[in-house]
């Protein structure tokens, strides 16, 4: 689970709608979404790549968390050491408070709907080997990640591996909300990803070679895809869950919270590797 932290901007980007599911009633009072629901839910998952899961946390405990992992982000911009997604001076990963047990909710990191989800789209037992915190910093000067998959590999054609994102604030176009590139997942494989021709160019991506491929996307490849379907920036409200196949294109945009100044003060990311593994156990 990824959690999405302090997106606040004035930006330019397209706001077509991703598909948002509501809860029903009857979902609130089983914990569940029903075999209908559940069905647009991967219908959404399998076209787009992404869909957005409308008020399935309290927001009191988004707010908790958001209060806390603000502290840290001040913390954290201030150290010189500090690395940034990308190599780019407008992200950073964070950790979620886990070891503190007030921060240890239900909702958050066992959520029965998300967990519905992904038993049905990925297949059953999902194994969770990811937590991290995605924070978009502000005041970053119109910088942007480019477009890119969160993989440098030959990754499977098929739903291997989601992303599910917790936003800590409401975000959108209006405050930069991130980029994505709806249905690219369905239609990419690693051929579409740039190749590092220097050292330089795996400078932010430390597991990768030069030789190899590299997570941003050929421009020919993305500038294809953008006749097809452009990115849309789409909004995103506390108590929602964001899910994003692992596949799908997507880029953090520029934010205004920071200054310049405070950026100078601090420098890739945190290493992650979502390469897939196979288990020896048939059933």
């Amino acid at each position: 689970m990824t959690v999405k932290t302090i997106e606040t901007a004035v930006t330019v980007g397209n706001s077509n709608d991703v598909e948002s599911i509501q809860l029903t009633d009857e979902d609130r009072r089983e914990g569940k979404y029903s075999h209908e629901t559940l069905a647009k839910i991967l219908g959404a998952l399998n076209q787009d790549g992404l869909v957005v899961l409308k008020n399935v946390i309290p927001v009191d405990i988004i707010e908790k968390f958001n209060a806390k992992m603000c502290e840290d982000a001040d913390r954290r911009i201030s150290d010189p050491a500090q690395q940034y997604n990308h190599g780019v001076k407008s992200n950073i990963l964070q950790r979620p408070p886990i070891a503190d047990p007030e921060y240890l909710k239900k909702d958050v990191y066992f959520n029965s709907y998300l967990l519905q989800v992904a038993n049905a789209y990925l297949g059953p037992k999902p194994v969770w080997n990811w937590l991290t915190a995605n924070t978009a910093l502000a005041n970053t000067g119109g910088k942007r990640q480019p477009a890119h998959k969160d993989s440098s590999f030959d990754h499977p054609l098929f739903p291997y591996y989601f992303i599910a994102n917790i936003p800590l604030c409401d975000f959108s176009v209006e405050n930069g909300s991130t980029e994505f590139w709806l249905g690219s997942h369905a239609h990419t494989t690693y051929l579409d990803q740039q190749i590092a021709s220097t050292p330089e160019d795996i400078k932010p991506y430390p597991t990768t070679l030069v030789g190899g491929r590299i997570p941003p996307i050929l421009d020919e490849v993305r500038e294809k895809r953008r006749q097809v379907c452009p990115p849309i920036q789409p909004a995103c409200c506390r108590g929602d869950i964001m899910i994003r196949d692992l596949r799908t294109w997507h880029a953090d945009v520029q934010a205004q919270w920071y200054t310049d100044e405070e950026l100078e003060k601090t420098t890739a990311d945190t290493i992650f590797d979502t390469r897939p593994t196979y288990s020896e156990e048939t059933t």
